[in-house]
């Protein structure tokens, strides 16, 4: 099994090898989190035998985790306007 890739080669995505020899997927820690900032994977990209319900599921928690991580980002944004410190990046 290998978890499709196509188009993605720019990212610099890592790949890992699953036990036994039973093919590659995208390495991923919690909730599809990867080493290429602001860049998640879910479903049968990190677990090639889900199913859709499992699939569907690594996915919404993956988007849970995605908007958490931009909402801190603009928490942290507006508090640095207003006690006027820059913005971060």
């Amino acid at each position: 099994m290998q978890a499709r890739t196509d188009g993605l080669d720019e990212l610099g995505l890592p790949m890992e090898d699953l036990p036994g020899g039973m093919g590659r997927r995208f390495a991923a820690g919690m909730a599809g989190t990867t080493e290429v900032p602001g860049v998640w994977v879910a479903g049968n990209a990190t677990d090639l035998t889900a199913q859709v319900g499992a699939s569907a599921a690594a996915g919404a928690l993956a988007g849970a985790h995605m908007n958490a991580d931009l909402a801190a980002a603009d928490t942290e944004a507006a508090l640095a306007a207003a006690q006027g410190g820059s913005i971060p990046a």
